[in-house]
């Protein structure tokens, strides 16, 4: 346990250090490119995050979980075999896409309305291949629990972006126009990384051997990458469809449905993933330690830390739903000095809550084999999220974006609660628990807002720094009293178990 706590406490540091960097580099960048051009990366990227989940997206965790599993029983062979059957798979799949893209360009008019989206993208291509390499290493170094490696090589991957972006940015560097910089600077950081993992995985006693498990790496691989391109799908066709029906049924210039769509996407949405940090980190150590369960004693043993760990994201969730639910204009106007944004952030809280819950219980579910399970829920959200999308600009606006996202993790989170439950029989208290912890954070998030309204005539970081209080203040001790609260549920425990959750 104390080797876990360790791990976790080193994987959330790490994670929290870069995505803190992340955060305040997309400031400088919508500061410094603005909405309209922040607003053409956010949609180059969701394509380009479609190709590379259709070249790797569902190896690296499978790689991970035989890793663990084989290194549980001291199989080596299994375990390099596997490797070099993922790396060959995920670079001839990234070599043929590429290939495609270049003999066919027009499938780039197609796809993109705006040529400089199309210059971008040009740019990033080589980093499919990359990105492939990358991911597949670091899912070796995530089974054999080298955490401290696979945290740190995404930290000098997000330090090199930024560096040569600002480079780029600043000092005009090869007279490049600063729509395309950005785009350079991930290129030229993408590559120094990977020279870094391959050298690292040599330095780590890792190896090429014959081929293995090709047959259970597809089987596990293929559902996890088909959700995977189903989730890119939808964020591309958000940013592809979004835009055009705020012009169409909101009434919007393309300029301004381009800016709100980059304000939506890439100032608020960095905001809302901030707590994946923590859960990320928890769900980074959890993964391969399931697996080696599994491979032992059976899932079924780890019911109540499963469960600890659902209701640790839950509130951690909420304290970041009340945060920026209270004092989110005032974050828009401080971080991005855009009050808009932060109207958008005020509004968009509530995602993380489900979005964090559905985020861990998935990995929890991969790493048990049940990739399925979990593409089945998927394509469900996403047809929900489609219909929203389709149906609701007209009234809502860029805020369609929010519901639609809201209400797909809240019905993935709801399918894959019930089917961890069958699987290793959560215990009442989880739901009960986070239940009460979610109604809590509403009452919480009230009391700040009355803060901000009684504090809005002062500089926008003393209501931030109020509300932050406020919610330290509510959730510290909560979280003490929770930790041994046992309400016995008996009562209210329906004969079905599942259906009670």
């Amino acid at each position: 346990m104390r080797k876990l706590f360790k791990a976790f406490a080193t994987v959330t540091i790490i994670s929290i250090f870069t995505r803190l960097l992340s955060f305040v580099f997309k400031i400088y960048l919508s500061r410094k490119l603005g909405a309209e051009i922040l607003g053409l990366y956010q949609i180059c990227m969701s394509v380009f995050m479609l190709f590379a989940c259709i070249c790797s997206s569902g190896i690296p965790v499978t790689l991970s979980r035989i890793t663990a599993e084989s290194e549980t029983v001291g199989d080596k062979k299994k375990q390099f075999g596997a490797v070099s059957t993922c790396l060959i798979a995920g670079i001839l799949i990234t070599l043929a896409i590429i290939s495609v893209i270049l003999i066919f360009p027009q499938i780039l008019d197609f796809i993109f309305s705006d040529k400089r989206c199309k210059q971008i993208f040009i740019i990033m291509l080589p980093m499919l291949l990359t990105s492939c390499i990358y991911a597949i290493l670091r899912g070796w170094f995530w089974g054999k629990k080298y955490f401290g490696i696979f945290s740190v090589t995404e930290l000098v991957d997000e330090i090199l972006k930024v560096i040569f972006a600002v480079i780029l940015l600043e000092a005009a560097a090869l007279s490049i126009q600063k729509e395309y910089s950005y785009a350079v600077a991930m290129l030229v950081g993408d590559l120094i990384v990977i020279a870094l993992i391959i050298v690292l995985y040599f330095c780590k006693k890792g190896k090429l051997a014959k081929p293995r498990q090709a047959r259970e790496i597809a089987k596990s691989a293929t559902p996890l990458t088909v959700t995977r391109i189903f989730g890119s799908l939808m964020s591309t066709f958000m940013s592809l469809i979004l835009p055009a029906l705020l012009v169409t049924k909101f009434h919007l210039s393309q300029s301004e449905a381009t800016a709100e769509f980059g304000r939506a996407s890439g100032m608020v949405m960095p905001l809302i993933f901030t707590p994946t940090s923590i859960i990320g980190s928890l769900g980074v150590v959890l993964i391969p330690e399931i697996a080696s369960v599994n491979a032992g004693k059976g899932v079924k043993t780890l019911s109540s830390s499963l469960g600890n760990a659902i209701t640790f994201a839950c509130l951690t969730a909420c304290f970041f739903f009340t945060v920026f639910s209270g004092a989110g204009v005032q974050l828009g106007t401080l971080l991005y000095d855009d009050s808009l944004s932060g109207e958008y952030l005020k509004f968009a809280a509530v995602i993380m809550i489900p979005m964090c819950i559905n985020n861990l219980v998935v990995s929890m579910l991969n790493s048990m084999g049940k990739e399925t399970k979990t593409f089945i829920s998927h394509i469900i959200g996403c047809v929900i999220l489609m219909i929203i999308v389709l149906t609701t600009p007209s009234l809502l606006g860029v805020k369609t974006y929010f519901v639609a996202l809201g209400i797909f993790h809240t019905s993935c989170m709801t399918i894959n609660l019930v089917t961890l439950h069958k699987c290793v029989g959560l215990h009442s208290q989880t739901v009960f628990k986070s239940a009460l912890c979610i109604i809590f954070s509403f009452g919480v998030s009230i009391v700040g807002k009355l803060t901000v309204n009684a504090l809005s005539d002062y500089n926008p970081i003393v209501p931030i720094i109020a509300v932050i209080s406020i919610a330290a203040v509510a959730f510290l001790p909560y979280a003490v009293v929770s930790k041994t609260l046992n309400i016995k549920l008996d009562k209210f425990t329906l004969k079905n178990r599942t259906n009670f959750l």
